[in-house]
Formats: structure tokens, C-alpha cells, sequence
């Protein structure tokens, strides 16, 4: 018989208009795909190999059945980012979407690394796609998150995999993350864009700072139940003078005394840490309003109206513990220039991309510049 053939798959990058990191708490984020994107090729082999990694279907199968604590220490002695498409393939054997793979990885991207505009996501949803699984693609970024969540031990929320599973570049998803629904999309208009402005400054969705962030919001939100005595499914549903009554920090030993544990499987509470309780809660709660009256701005054609959301959005990532100097930098000198409406710090945080929207083709003459 013939060999068989080469499989492929393909998904892009994105640039996170506003939401960011409220996707964890709920809020309604928006989000533009990027026209770079990366390419997973399956080559035939009887093992799966990804870079030094060579498993057999019978030890694939072995590790999926294992838990996943015990599956991120069988593949700890490969590479990181070999864990990714490895993650993928194993979480999709333990959905039961495929049975254990065979075949070598390649790898072909022109997504930047460690810029925050989801490169992790790209070739976590590439990686699948190769793979040849055939579900919703809803389901299918669920379940990316989730290896990347439980087998790269990186805490991202869910926008990235829903966004380079279902976005379009051009054009503006907004995705509810409560878990994760998606409404219609809207397409810019043709002289405007959405462009990634990079920092300089590389971004880790695994670091301290968003780690941080993110345990403070569900801190803030089981301090904020048990003073007003309800419960909320989502951060992004506390009502706002709620917010006003959180303390601005506590120290983790603190809240361990008192509260021991918070809602979210993913945040671990350090004694020695000290957490931005009131700003990190308070972020969820205001950007979902805010990108909820974007999305009415966009829908009506009144862009205008996003420069004081993405503004406030900025200042908000700073308020958090997730700015950086250069991202301030950048955000400075766009918003300085006529074509520029609006510009923000994007996805995680701590470096990594600025978004903005411009006029189309203003901002061409910037150096490595995303689209």
C-alpha cells in the first residue's frame, strides 16, 4: 500500500481588541484573528514525534489514561513547547474525539512567540486540526484550553482557542466566556483596522504577574459573597459598588486564614504574596461593561466611541499589576497620531503586543507591525 498522505491544519493568531483577561471572569471579550497563522503537518510515522518527542500509540495510551498531574510529569522530560501539540493529542484521546496518533510533526508559523497575540492557542488548534478531529469547534477549543490549562500548567481563560477556532481576520468576534458563546460577528469597516503594535517586551500567560491577577479577582469575589451574603456565577456579574467595598490588597497568608480556598481550580493562593484585590475584581466587573457598549459602538459604526473604552481598559491592566513600561510607551505614541482611535494593552499583559485601531494602512511604517 502507499504510504499515507500528509495531514494538515491551520489557524492564525489573535489580537484581543478588549476583554483580555476579564475572559476569565465571565465578561464578554472581543477579539480579531491575525493574518499570520501557523501550520501543524502530520507526516507518516509509526510513533508520534514532536521534536525530540517519539511516543507509540500504546504509550499515548497509557499516558491518556493517566491523571493529569501524572500526565504532566510523564511528559515533563520533553521540551515545553512540545507539550503543546502532546497536550492536544492526549486531551483528545481522553474526549474520546481520536484514537492515539502516529505521525511527525512539522511546524510552520508566522505567528510571533511570546508576544501575546496566542501563538500557543494557534498551534494548539493547528495541532488538532492536523489530527483530523471532527467535532463543533466550540468543543474542540474547550478542550485545547483545557491542555493547556492541565498539561502545559498555563492558566489562560478561553478566548484565544475560541477566537483561532472561529474568528475571521477583518472582523470582530465577541465571544461570551461564561463558558463560551459567540455572537455574530462584525466586519470592519474597510478603512479601518485592528493591528498588533509589539512591545519589545515578551509576555507569559504562565507568569507570576497574570497568575496574580487572576487568583485576586476570585479572591475578591468569595470576599465579596460572603459580605453580601450571595453568590455569583461570574466575576464579571458582582455589581459594581460591591467592588468599592474590597480592600485594594491582602496579603495571601491572609485570605488563607479566613477564606482558605477561592472558586477557580486554577489559582493557587501564595502566603507571601500580596494580590490587588479591589483592582483585579474590579477589572472584570467594568470591562465586560465596557466591551458590551463597544460591541453596541461597533455595531452602529461609531468606532470613535472605543478610544476611551480601550483607554480605560489600559489604565485598567495597569491598575492590576499586568502594564509594562514599553506597553505604555507604545500606547503613548499611537494614540498621539490622528489615524489612531484607540490602543490598548492586549491579552495577558506584562509586555508582549499593543492593539490598535486605526485607519487602515497608518501604521504600516512600524516595525514588525501584526495584522
Amino acid at each position: 500500500m502507499p504510504p499515507s498522505p500528509d495531514r494538515s491544519g491551520r489557524a492564525t493568531g489573535r489580537l484581543d481588541l478588549l476583554g483580555g483577561v476579564a475572559d476569565y471572569s465571565g465578561a464578554l471579550v472581543l477579539e480579531v484573528p491575525t493574518r499570520c497563522a501557523t501550520t501543524v503537518t502530520l507526516h507518516p510515522a509509526d510513533r508520534f514525534e514532536v521534536g525530540s518527542a517519539a511516543l507509540s500509540p500504546a504509550a499515548l495510551t497509557e499516558i491518556a489514561a493517566l491523571s493529569y498531574p501524572e500526565i504532566r510529569e510523564a511528559l515533563s522530560p520533553f521540551p515545553k513547547w512540545t507539550r503543546y501539540p502532546l497536550g492536544v493529542a492526549v486531551a483528545l484521546m481522553r474526549h474520546g474525539a481520536i484514537e492515539a496518533p502516529t505521525g511527525r510533526v512539522s511546524i510552520d508559523s508566522s505567528v510571533p512567540q511570546s508576544a501575546g497575540v496566542s501563538s500557543s492557542a494557534a498551534l494548539e488548534v493547528a495541532t488538532a486540526r492536523a489530527l483530523g478531529v471532527d467535532i463543533d469547534p466550540l468543543t474542540l477549543a474547550a478542550i485545547c484550553q483545557e491542555a493547556e490549562n492541565q498539561i502545559v500548567g498555563a492558566p489562560c481563560g478561553i478566548m484565544d482557542q475560541v477566537t483561532v477556532s472561529l474568528g475571521a481576520p477583518g472582523e470582530v468576534l465577541p465571544i461570551l466566556c461564561r463558558p463560551a458563546s459567540v455572537d455574530s460577528r462584525v466586519t470592519l469597516p474597510a478603512d479601518y483596522e485592528v493591528i498588533g503594535w509589539p512591545t519589545g517586551a515578551t509576555h507569559d500567560v504562565a507568569g507570576s504577574e497574570y497568575g496574580t491577577a487572576r487568583a485576586a479577582a476570585f479572591m475578591g469575589k468569595q470576599m465579596v459573597e460572603e459580605a453580601h451574603g450571595a453568590k455569583f456565577e461570574w466575576v464579571s456579574e458582582i455589581p459594581a459598588d460591591a467592588v468599592t467595598d474590597l480592600p485594594e490588597t491582602i496579603d495571601g497568608a491572609s485570605y488563607l486564614d479566613r477564606w482558605a480556598i477561592t472558586s477557580d481550580p486554577l489559582s493557587v493562593v501564595e502566603p507571601s504574596a500580596v494580590y490587588p484585590i479591589r483592582a483585579a475584581t474590579g477589572f472584570g466587573v467594568g470591562e465586560h461593561r465596557r466591551t458590551t457598549a463597544a460591541l453596541v459602538a461597533l455595531r452602529a459604526g461609531e468606532l470613535d466611541a472605543l478610544g476611551d473604552l480601550m483607554a480605560a481598559s489600559h489604565a485598567g491592566y495597569t491598575a492590576m499589576g499586568l502594564g509594562h513600561p514599553a506597553a505604555d510607551a507604545v500606547v503613548a505614541e499611537a494614540v498621539s497620531r490622528p489615524e489612531v482611535v484607540g490602543a490598548r494593552a492586549s491579552g495577558g499583559g506584562c509586555g508582549g503586543t499593543v492593539a490598535v485601531l486605526c485607519r487602515t494602512g497608518s501604521l504600516a511604517s512600524v516595525a514588525g507591525v501584526i495584522r
